[in-house]
């Protein structure tokens, strides 16, 4: 895990944001003015974080030197006891014994036969790969499926075989 570097300060108003990443993930956010903006850059390159430089929002005030940390970054202090994957609501993780991304729902706005949801789940185990659980809801009977990343992955591109196909039939393109 890398840690943050320390940064140049002058105390001007910053011009420019840096933007702080691990691998896979945006971590923090250091503000500078114009002449310290090559050096904290070289910094943070030192300290083993890819940094990507970009403008800052005109509304936005901050202090060269100024950074913040986001608190579900690799940098931010997750405790040791449960660390979270990025994608993880962090609602109740220890009591179902794994970790769960908000549910999605396949919500058409029209009546349907089932309520289908789909999320990342995530056994509590530091070497569990994250699976992908789709839900369907019928009254009050719940059917679960759990798929590998790479079913997923697969069922994706077969399902949008099947809605293409399901489109270039003869009903003046509206779906059957």
């Amino acid at each position: 895990m890398s840690t943050l570097p320390t940064l140049a300060t002058c105390g001007d108003p910053a011009t420019v944001r840096i933007e702080l990443y691990t691998p896979g993930s945006l971590d923090a956010c250091a503000y500078t003015c114009a002449a310290h903006t090559v050096r904290a850059s070289a910094a943070v390159a030192q300290a083993g974080l890819a940094a990507h430089v970009t403008g800052m929002a005109p509304d936005m005030k901050r202090s060269c030197g100024d950074v913040f940390v986001y608190p579900t970054g690799a940098l931010g202090g997750a405790p040791a006891d449960l660390t979270h994957p990025h994608w993880c609501n962090r609602d109740d993780c220890e009591r179902r014994g794994r970790h769960r991304s908000r549910i999605l729902r396949s919500d058409t706005n029209r009546p349907e036969a089932f309520i289908v949801g789909v999320a990342l789940v995530q056994a509590l185990h530091p070497a569990a790969e994250p699976t992908v659980r789709l839900t369907s809801v019928e009254g009050g009977a719940e059917t679960s499926l759990v798929l590998s990343v790479g079913q997923s992955r697969v069922l994706r591109y077969r399902l949008a075989n099947l809605l293409d196909m399901a489109r270039a039939g003869r009903n003046g393109g509206r779906w059957a």
